[in-house]
């Protein structure tokens, strides 16, 4: 092998999607960029079939976008995108906690506790990614108990998608020292048995875009966050849009005032 990430033989798939994941987050890949099937597989000394395999798996996470070239983006994340995250699993996470809290053992509680402190201790390195693996796991303890493994699949999957995008370090505490305040609520109603109170929290609180907001703005600031922008498209036909809306803006404004001077 030739290059300086080392990929064995088995899974090979696994591992480029690994990698691929790793470097959107650290902004090596930056949102919108064109993923180049060829030059990786030069970098990586591997052939295209695990890598293609591996960017379908991230175009079904909501990772990366196919554009009409079968080509692949890396995708942009928006505002919208974002907040439908939120509303989603707060639907979804908030009626699974209310019909499985009594099926909420001790063993289970303790796993909590110590999810939680090991999210606590991300703040300090402002590792958003690894935070987000310790937040998964949280949150499976709780869905593992309704059975439904589909459920807890597609809540894993969405999820995901915000914690695999470039963030600002620096901010990235205060957003998981809220989290982890949050989680400790949670514990305390899984705790008490009180259900109904627990699927209200997840929907109310946990899952609230707005409560969030601030600590939102603060940690995706600067990066290629667009309030509200089709993160299907491909970088530069979104440069494309934003082109004509911009043109669009400025005719507008002419029209508006040859109107006035008439």
């Amino acid at each position: 092998m030739r290059s300086q990430s080392v990929i064995r033989a088995e899974s090979l798939t696994d591992q480029v999607y690994s990698l691929l994941e790793r470097e959107i987050v650290e902004g090596r890949m930056k949102p919108g960029e064109r993923i180049r099937e060829k030059e990786l597989a030069q970098r990586l000394g591997i052939s295209r079939t695990p890598i293609r395999e591996a960017l379908l798996k991230l175009e079904m996470a909501g990772i990366v976008v196919c554009n009409s070239r079968r080509s692949y983006n890396v995708r942009i994340l928006t505002a919208t995108d974002i907040s439908e995250v939120f509303e989603i699993l707060g639907i979804l996470e908030g009626a699974a906690v209310t019909s499985v809290q009594q099926n909420i053992a001790e063993e289970d509680l303790a796993l909590l506790e110590q999810y939680n402190q090991k999210m606590a201790e991300t703040a300090k390195t402002g590792d958003f990614h690894t935070f987000g693996a310790w937040n998964e796991k949280f949150h499976d303890v709780l869905l593992s108990k309704s059975k439904n493994r589909s459920l807890l699949e597609v809540c894993d999957s969405i999820r995901r998608r915000i914690y695999v995008f470039p963030v600002r370090p620096r901010a990235v505490s205060h957003l998981i020292d809220q989290s982890v305040r949050e989680h400790l609520e949670i514990i305390r109603l899984a705790r008490a048995k009180d259900s109904a109170a627990l699927g209200a929290y997840f929907r109310e609180v946990h899952w609230n875009y707005r409560v969030h907001l601030p600590y939102v703005e603060e940690v995706f600031a600067g990066t290629s966050v667009a309030p509200g922008e089709d993160s299907s498209l491909p970088h530069h036909r979104l440069e494309k849009v934003r082109g004509s809306r911009v043109a669009a803006a400025k005719h507008g404004r002419r029209s508006q005032l040859v109107a006035t001077k008439s």
